[in-house]
């Protein structure tokens, strides 16, 4: 996808390969990268596929496809990621619980990861941690009742799940998909985050009945670490210890054009959302 191309890795990016000679190709759908096999039977293909629990079900989908054509010249490389571990780590990072620490009063649940997962395995934040979780929409009015929800129930002083985005998500969320994912994946027993660590049983692995498939195995692959640039602060920005305006690199080395961090990446990203609209307040309040 579109956002891994500008990763900064060991060896530069996906953009830099690129450059070099190597043949990356961008794609809106996982079922772009079978076609590409398809065109291409005397080529390795391989798709990296990345993201949480929206991206995974078509991943999911283009494996099985894969195996009923026998596409001997197609594999993935399995990248997808966990949403309830990630937030069970923030909540037991030193910085969440100690005093002074990074105040978290409540989550704004993720609306196309809920989708697929439902909004019942955010309930144990809320029973464990006392954490209020509310579920939005992408609306701008959507992010805003969702907001005022999660500061109802920290001034009634409750904590629990509740749902504004109802027109797409259920409690059980979306069975269909959940077992295609069961299918095809298995859970690691652990995976590297950036910014967070090594987190347990937080990402997925291709599973063993597919194993003809799955890039690590058929090429060797071993993950290995690789630590961001030193002055980089991506990952406590993650962890909301630090803002963006607190790195160094911000805004003159690290920009959407030249990422030195993950976090400045995809628009999404803190640092790149920071960078394409706080600093405008920023300036305006040095005025």
């Amino acid at each position: 996808f579109g956002d891994a191309m500008r990763v900064p890795g060991k060896n530069g990016s996906l953009l830099d390969a690129r450059m070099r000679g190597a043949d990356v190709r961008i794609i809106y759908s996982p079922a772009d990268a079978l076609k590409i096999a398809r065109a291409n039977p005397e080529r390795e293909v391989v798709f990296f596929a990345i993201g949480f629990e929206t991206t995974t079900p078509p991943t999911a989908l283009v494996l099985k496809q894969a195996a009923a054509e026998n596409l001997a010249n197609f594999s993935v490389l399995c990248c997808h990621v966990l949403t309830p571990p990630a937030i069970a780590a923030i909540l037991d990072a030193p910085e969440a619980r100690a005093p002074g620490g990074v105040a978290l009063d409540g989550f704004i649940g993720p609306a196309h990861v809920s989708t697929v997962i439902g909004s019942r395995p955010y309930a144990r934040f809320a029973a464990a941690y006392r954490k209020p979780v509310v579920i939005a929409g992408f609306e701008p009015l959507d992010v805003m009742q969702a907001i005022l929800m999660l500061v109802r129930q920290v001034n009634d002083g409750r904590a629990e799940v509740e749902n504004e985005f109802t027109r797409a998500v259920t409690e059980d969320g979306n069975l269909k998909a959940q077992a295609l994912m069961a299918e095809v994946f298995t859970v690691r027993e652990h995976f590297e985050w950036r910014g967070l660590g090594v987190l347990p049983r937080s990402a997925l692995a291709i599973h063993p009945r597919y194993a003809a498939f799955d890039a690590e195995a058929r090429f060797g692959l071993a993950y290995t670490p690789v630590a961001d640039h030193k002055a980089c602060e991506c990952g406590p920005i993650l962890r909301g210890v630090k803002a963006p305006l607190d790195c160094k690199l911000f805004g003159t080395v690290c920009t959407p054009e030249t990422p030195m961090g993950a976090c400045m990446v995809s628009s999404e990203g803190a640092c790149a959302a920071h960078y394409n609209y706080g600093r405008f307040r920023d300036h305006a309040a040095t005025l």
